[in-house]
């Protein structure tokens, strides 16, 4: 008789479940779904720097991953268990019993009442009003965001929905975020009391530490906004490899699965995607993605209590209980070779809309082709990739994209191969504060769309760090984290690191650096115009 579990993973564009053999490791199944609303791209702002996503796309979605991995299942009443990650910090104002405001009425069309994804950067001034807050009082609160509260996170986002759509705010009892939702619904809690988030999200985007006895005190969010103590918070928060409850009977008779299907604490995807990756502790993992993000730990024994300032967060017991776990990378990685291929099919989509879907498809990988056959040149135009912003080292959303160098002769492939070298430059940078600051890297595992599918990109990366770069041959690395964490819900194995040796799948192939003084000198004209 076999056991199976589950891993959700919700993306920024859609969602995924895979379906494993919890003692082999072996993925039997595998389905996404993309979120409809936002695939027309309602409520959503990009010259606002407003993105938001209706919890309907989230329920619709759900529905159909599960029903898609669950129906491919050999033995569907052996499915022990089902765990979840999201993207995050995406919260939601909600009203008692934890329903996001966006599925009652007079708030459906609403977007302010809608989960805020995490690249949402509305909320920049809030997040200045924090970090000066912080700054001007010696309040520790920043502290585990490396001293830069970022707009992509929770209190600033629920700051500015606090102030621009009272009508929100006033209804609402809490805003929850994205993941802890998601195991809320089916798990069937519909109240604060009973209520399992996780750790994670709280320590990295919600203040929440143990050294100032949880949340930062409501003297705090009154200076911030008398109101914010109005919303209700929850009094615990779990680890991943801690149930949130068991499958409820709604979602159970949805499903066809029996209720005694336990169900994970939430996660964030990234960390979920360290897990998929196998992270360890001298191994970081790389998940490069629309944006990237680099995942590392060190025992906490080794490392002890110092606080790392830069990095985007650093939470004990985040990413593997016990571990100190660090999170870094960029605000826009995959989405700044997006730009480029949208900018340059403007014309196309204008002269001759039918092909343009067809030629925008192939696009950036002809782009990689011919940049991969330029020469080197010290003077070829040099980018910054700050296109949303800067999230490590030391966090700044205000800051924007840049491209110099630019010549009458200047080609598309050089443009984009500059662009290419920024992302690349940038995780020097990111890597080199890590290592400073005592953070020990002797292994670099790549996950995620781009490192599956850009050698070029790949190739890249390896040459500017001077660092060998494994991939991994997982393709879905966070909701196989996910998968892991359901394994240790269910009481298949001991620890995170035992379910990660057992289902987590070697690495597939390896970049190897070569020599190049030409971008060891452009990496340092790269920190001059990225002013680092």
């Amino acid at each position: 008789m076999g056991k199976f579990v589950i891993g959700v993973d919700y993306g920024t564009d859609s969602a995924r479940a895979i379906l494993v053999d919890a003692f082999s490791g072996e993925i039997l199944a595998g389905k996404t779904a993309a979120y409809p609303r936002w695939a027309e791209g309602k409520f959503c702002d990009a010259a606002k720097a407003q993105f938001r996503q209706h919890p309907k796309d989230y329920l619709e979605v759900l529905e159909t991953i599960l029903k898609g991995v669950i129906g491919a299942c050999p033995e569907p009443e052996n499915i022990v268990s089902i765990s979840i990650d999201t993207t995050a910090s995406t919260p939601c104002f909600a009203d008692r019993t934890l329903t996001p405001l966006a599925l009652k009425p007079g708030f459906e069309e609403d977007p302010s009442a809608m989960f805020i994804l995490w690249k949402d950067h509305t909320a920049m001034a809030e997040s200045v009003e924090i970090n000066t807050l912080c700054d001007t009082k010696g309040y520790p609160y920043t502290c585990h965001s490396g001293g830069v509260y970022s707009a992509e996170n929770y209190w600033s986002k629920v700051l500015h929905i606090v102030r621009t759509a009272p009508q929100v705010a006033e209804n609402a009892y809490c805003a929850i975020e994205c993941c802890d939702w998601i195991s809320a619904v089916l798990s069937g809690c519909n109240d604060m009391e009973s209520f399992r988030p996780g750790h994670c999200c709280l320590g990295a985007k919600w203040m929440w530490a143990e050294e100032w006895g949880g949340f930062p005190p409501e003297s705090f969010f009154d200076e911030l906004d008398p109101r914010l103590n109005r919303l209700a918070l929850p009094k615990e928060n779990f680890g991943c490899d801690k149930p949130a409850g068991t499958l409820c009977a709604e979602w159970a008779a949805k499903l066809g699965l029996p209720e005694t299907v336990r169900i994970g604490v939430g996660n964030i995807d990234s960390y979920s995607g360290a897990v998929g990756g196998g992270v360890r502790y001298k191994t970081i993992i790389l998940n490069l993605g629309t944006s990237s993000c680099y995942m590392a730990v060190m025992p906490k024994e080794i490392y002890g209590s110092k606080v790392l300032p830069g990095v985007f967060a650093q939470v004990d017991g985040s990413i593997l209980p016990g571990q100190v776990g660090f999170e870094v990378g960029l605000s826009a990685f995959g989405d700044v070779y997006a730009w480029v291929k949208n900018f340059l099919s403007w014309p196309l989509r204008k002269l001759d809309p039918e092909r343009a879907a067809e030629i925008e498809g192939t696009m950036i990988a002809d782009l990689s082709e011919a940049a991969a056959a330029l020469p080197e040149r010290e003077d070829a135009p040099l980018a910054t990739d700050y296109l949303n912003g800067r999230r490590s080292p030391f966090g700044d959303n205000s800051l924007t994209g840049t491209l110099e160098g630019l010549r009458l002769s200047t080609s598309a492939p050089e443009v984009f191969r500059a662009f290419v070298e920024a992302t690349c430059f940038a995780t020097k940078a990111v890597m080199d504060h890590l290592e400073k600051g005592g953070v020990e890297i002797g292994r670099y595992v790549a996950v995620g769309g781009v490192a599956q599918k850009s050698p070029f990109v790949m190739q890249m990366l390896s040459d500017v760090l001077g660092k060998e770069i494994e991939v991994s041959s997982a393709k879905d690395s966070c909701a196989l984290g996910a998968a892991v964490h359901a394994a240790v819900i269910a009481g298949l194995y001991p620890s995170v690191e035992a379910a990660e040796d057992a289902l987590c799948p070697p690495t597939s192939r390896k970049y190897t650096p070569g020599e190049s003084s030409v971008l060891s000198k452009r990496y340092a004209r790269y920190l001059t115009l990225a002013g680092l």
